[in-house]
């Protein structure tokens, strides 16, 4: 029994056990220190502070704690020398403060079991039950919660599940959609690789067969050629004879020549396939406008206006968000500061203004003509220009003479309809190579108009616009701060788009048109 008085004697009345590192309050008791900040914590946000054991009520915190060497000591000696016994296991400890009597009752106002004792001093007035019913009221509370939990764990075992079903068809229904989607594509380019292959042989066979006549026409007239010059040498001779019975002879030893010219047909010098294939082309610019408005137009959005990032430093062209087309501001609505300087091609490309460009012979594609002074290119007739290593050989476009490497230019262009390319490239650009079109390379920048299909185009990167259809279209390049502007010009001018860049060459106006298109560089004045 002593053993029992002296384990509660140095036992803390928080947690029952053996002090460690005990501290006093300023009422005398003892604890752990771990257990009575543990105490004073709970009671922080009320502000007020009082004895876990007689319920003294501090004025403030009691702070800091000191550690009861004397006390600490003690518990660390008995304890080496055993004679602090050990509370058996499962035996239930009474109230601290009360003599141990028994904690058989519960304060749900403070959440603690107390005694009897404690119930009609400390805890007057409190909500108490019997620690038996407390337990019968946490067990059922328990138990519903693990019911709840129960339900929440299958409902939700349930939707992942559910959940692995529903990834399992999504992917079925996107491995067939892209199956039938993919065949219908390989499909439309068998078919379209078939009409190409049929339309290229009967090109062929159209020009194989004008060759061929070619071929005998050209014999023929070498025959006739040859016996004009036997006749001749004839002629000749008896010309320069003294003999008069041989010249008065001559015209009945003369015969017929054997060919006349009407016996021979020339073929035509152009083979007339687009009135031939007339039926080809319009199905091929109507599977076009199909492509471009319907089937691109599905999948484009509307481009979101964003500031364009300053340039890097190369001559790579910053990409560019689409940009949405815009009025510009109210002080360029008119092209007047564009227009105030008209500059002819002998003024000095420094100072801003207008410029009067004209479009270089060596450079234009065999199949467009020049006139209006070289300022108006069009693709209706083949010509037969001579052979110049600056001629684009590939791609339907021409250079203009002029170039700028400084200062600010402007420029238009108006266009019969819509299907060209507008920019800028340098003279380095290709001339023989498919890759020559401007824009689809990294020398040249350029705008594509095609069928109210608006596009940007640098490196061969496309920046889609928002469809338009403007016949006159003005250029802005400004060659100190490296941007290059394409201006839609109807009663107002209305930004398109603007490139950002560090030009490191002169750059040449350039212009690509498809068949049947006029594109005139306009003058002012």
């Amino acid at each position: 029994m002593a053993g029992q008085d002296l384990e509660d004697k140095l036992s803390c009345a928080i947690c029952l056990e053996c002090f460690t590192e005990p501290v006093t309050t300023p009422c005398g008791h003892n604890f752990c220190m771990r257990c009575l900040k543990g105490h004073l914590d709970s009671q922080s946000p009320a502000g007020t502070f009082d004895c876990p054991a007689c319920r003294t009520v501090f004025l403030r915190r009691p702070e800091p704690l000191y550690k009861n060497l004397v006390l600490d000591d003690l518990v660390k000696d008995l304890k080496l020398r055993g004679y602090v016994p050990l509370r058996p296991e499962g035996e239930q400890s009474g109230c601290p403060a009360h003599r141990n009597k028994p904690l058989d009752l519960y304060c749900r106002t403070d959440r603690q079991c107390i005694c009897s004792a404690c119930a009609t001093r400390e805890h007057k007035g409190h909500d108490l039950v019997t620690v038996e019913d407390e337990r019968l009221q946490r067990e059922k509370e328990l138990v519903a919660k693990y019911e709840e939990m129960e339900r929440q764990v299958k409902k939700t075992e349930g939707l992942i599940e559910t959940l692995k079903q529903q990834t399992i068809s999504i992917k079925d229904s996107a491995s067939r959609a892209k199956m039938n989607y993919a065949n219908k594509f390989v499909m439309l380019a068998k078919e379209l690789a078939e009409v190409q292959a049929k339309v290229t042989e009967y090109i062929v066979s159209e020009e194989r067969s004008a060759l061929e006549q070619a071929d005998s026409a050209m014999g023929k007239l070498e025959e006739k050629c040859t016996e004009l010059r036997e006749v001749r040498l004839k002629l000749e001779t008896t010309l320069k004879s003294n003999d008069s019975v041989q010249m008065l002879q001559f015209p009945q030893e003369s015969h017929t020549l054997k060919t006349s010219h009407q016996d021979i047909v020339l073929p035509a010098s152009d083979l007339a396939i687009e009135n031939k294939l007339g039926g080809v082309k319009s199905a091929l610019e109507e599977i076009s406008i199909l492509i471009y408005e319907n089937l691109q137009g599905f999948f484009r959005q509307v481009p979101q206006s964003l500031e364009v990032p300053e340039s890097t430093g190369t001559d790579r062209c910053v990409p560019a968000k689409p940009l949405e087309p815009r009025a510009v501001p109210l002080h360029l609505q008119t092209r007047k500061p564009f227009l105030q300087y008209v500059q002819t091609p002998d003024c000095s490309a420094a100072s801003a203004g207008y410029r009067q460009l004209r479009f270089n012979p060596n450079t234009v594609h065999r199949f467009l003509t020049l006139s209006k002074d070289n300022r108006r290119v069009s693709h209706k007739a083949t010509q037969r220009y001579p052979a110049h290593g600056e001629r684009f050989e590939k791609q339907w476009q021409v250079l203009c003479c002029e170039s700028f490497d400084t200062g600010r230019h402007y420029w238009e262009v108006h266009l019969s309809d819509q299907w060209a390319y507008l920019g800028v490239a340098y003279g380095k650009i290709d001339r023989r190579d498919d890759c020559s079109l401007i824009g689809r390379n990294n020398v040249s920048w350029s705008l594509q108009l095609f069928n109210k299909s608006y596009s940007a185009w640098h490196d061969d990167q496309e920046v889609k616009l928002q469809p338009a259809n403007y016949e006159r279209v003005g250029i802005h390049l400004d060659c100190t701060t490296g941007t290059l502007a394409f201006y839609g010009i109807t009663d107002i001018m209305t930004l398109m788009h603007t490139f950002y860049s560090v030009f490191t060459e002169p750059l040449y106006p350039a212009v690509w048109v498809g068949e049947d298109i006029v594109a005139t560089l306009c003058r002012l004045g």
